[in-house]
């Protein structure tokens, strides 16, 4: 399980980036990409929070894979189509969050299995026979692949501050990505064992 500490800052930061999108789909009316956008945020938001409170909670885990890889497909779609740079970045970025939230969901009974945060086994409902030296391969080649993502979603974090800073009008928007992004990241981190 998280310590309260932690319970306290993700929630914190999911509870606030998936608030301030919320806000934004109450005040605009449909934007194409940008409503979802603001869409996937919310969704990931309680996806992430209920990981945080309810790790034990083994429902909707395979519909959640569905939901966020089709988004991240719309997302790739958006950067075929983008025609500026920093439109095709933005994109880009999306597919990443997108695809981080995707491997957690997948990975995390093998995550567990390897000695990751207690208690989010069970979210998978699926029993892991541990000792083998299969197993122990296999979480070998997963926690190092998603100490990778965890980089990668860092490295997305850091691009949306940096957008936030040099981009007037949606310094506040980028910063929600930046943080539900540096969110993600340090979740994930929190949940994979070390190498």
């Amino acid at each position: 399980m998280l310590t309260t500490g932690w319970a306290v800052a993700l929630t914190a930061i999911f509870g606030g980036t998936g608030a301030y999108c919320v806000a934004r789909l109450a005040t605009r009316r449909w934007a194409g990409i940008g409503t979802i956008v603001d869409l996937n945020h919310v969704a990931m938001s309680v996806a992430m929070l209920v990981m945080v409170w309810w790790p034990s909670f083994g429902g909707g885990t395979w519909p959640q894979v569905a939901v966020f890889a089709g988004v991240g497909v719309v997302f790739v779609h958006h950067l075929a189509g983008s025609e500026t740079i920093a439109a095709r970045a933005g994109a880009l970025a999306h597919v990443v969050m997108n695809g981080g939230m995707v491997w957690m969901l997948v990975a995390m009974p093998a995550l567990m299995a390897a000695g990751g945060m207690a208690g989010l086994d069970a979210m998978a409902g699926m029993h892991h026979g541990g000792g083998s030296d299969v197993s122990s391969g296999v979480q070998a080649w997963v926690t190092m692949l998603t100490w990778d993502v965890v980089v990668v979603l860092a490295l997305g974090a850091v691009w949306w501050i940096v957008q936030a800073v040099r981009t007037r009008g949606h310094r506040v928007l980028c910063g929600c990505h930046g943080l539900a992004c540096a969110g993600m990241a340090g979740m994930l981190a929190l949940m994979t064992p070390a190498l």
